[in-house]
């Protein structure tokens, strides 16, 4: 859930809030690290780190997949080529559709 403004008084109110789709903060949120040993994925910027209960095989995919990606716009900035979302390039598909549909099949 990401947030504008938190304040405490008797409770914890959280103001402006809105959830993240949980593909878009594995894809996008920070370094994915995989336990495992007890089974999950951690997701780790410098701010905080978010425990989830996934399957290993499911930070793994992610991991390559951000490789992949991070690979193909280096190659764009290097080229200085535009990104298209009309030429077919599977990495770019895979991504727009884990975001679109938060990993669930359409």
């Amino acid at each position: 859930m990401a947030y504008f403004h938190k304040q405490k008084t008797t409770q914890v109110f959280l103001r402006d809030a809105t959830e993240i789709p949980l593909y878009a903060l594995l894809l996008l949120g920070g370094a994915v690290s995989i336990d495992r040993v007890a089974g999950g994925v951690t997701i780790d910027n410098k701010d905080s780190v978010v425990n989830l209960k996934a399957s290993s095989t499911i930070g793994i995919l992610v991991n390559q997949l951000r490789r992949l990606l991070d690979a193909q716009l280096e190659r764009c900035i290097e080229d200085g080529s535009i990104l298209l979302t009309e030429h077919k390039n599977p990495i770019f598909d895979a991504v727009l559709a884990l975001l679109a549909h938060d990993g669930l099949s359409e």
